[in-house]
């Protein structure tokens, strides 16, 4: 399955900025520490993922790259790979407040039908799953990053999995929150 280079690629792309560009200043990285090792109610653990693979992907992406810092989890039911979460770090260029920013970052990510969701309050984008495609993504933005969530299985309820990690994410002290105004803005 290669749901983690997918995931990965799909989100480093280029080009979001909609004002002229703007000294590149880089926002504090992220701790590993947001995500749990595990989500036990879900029989799931969760892996970092600093493989020379990954680093290359984002090194191959050169500087047009959107983000500063990237970590990337592989997801594991067993020793099954059903998902991966990416959290990734804009730089100062790209600001998630600005709905156009937003927009750019999901249009690439999210291809087909989606739909916006509340979890827990917080505003998520995902791509409705079926009978026939058990794939589901979800995303959604902090102050300086957002985060990528993908996940492939029908023994996974991925609605449970993407509320119970999202949650766990967005509620520690690192993630900074958009204000909720950021999301009124058309």
């Amino acid at each position: 399955m290669r749901v983690a280079a997918t995931v990965l690629l799909a989100t480093l792309v280029a080009g979001c900025a909609t004002s002229a560009p703007a000294p590149v200043t880089v926002a504090s990285p992220l701790s590993a520490a947001v995500v749990p090792a595990a989500l036990p109610e879900a029989r799931l653990t969760l892996q970092l993922d600093s493989t020379k693979d990954v680093q290359q992907a984002v090194a191959s992406v050169g500087k047009q790259i959107l983000t500063s810092d990237v970590k990337f989890w592989q997801i594991h039911d067993g020793e099954r790979l059903v998902g991966a979460l990416q959290l990734s770090t804009l730089k100062s260029r790209v600001e998630p407040s600005r709905s156009a920013d937003r927009d750019n970052i999901l249009s690439q990510i999210l291809v087909g039908p989606s739909e916006q969701i509340s979890m827990s309050g917080l505003p998520v984008w995902t791509t409705p799953t079926s009978d026939s495609s058990p794939r589901a993504l979800y995303v959604w933005f902090g102050q300086h990053e957002f985060g990528v969530l993908q996940l492939q299985s029908r023994d996974v309820d991925t609605t449970r999995v993407a509320q119970s990690l999202i949650t766990h994410v967005v509620t520690q002290s690192a993630w900074e929150a958009l204000p909720p105004q950021a999301y009124g803005e058309s």
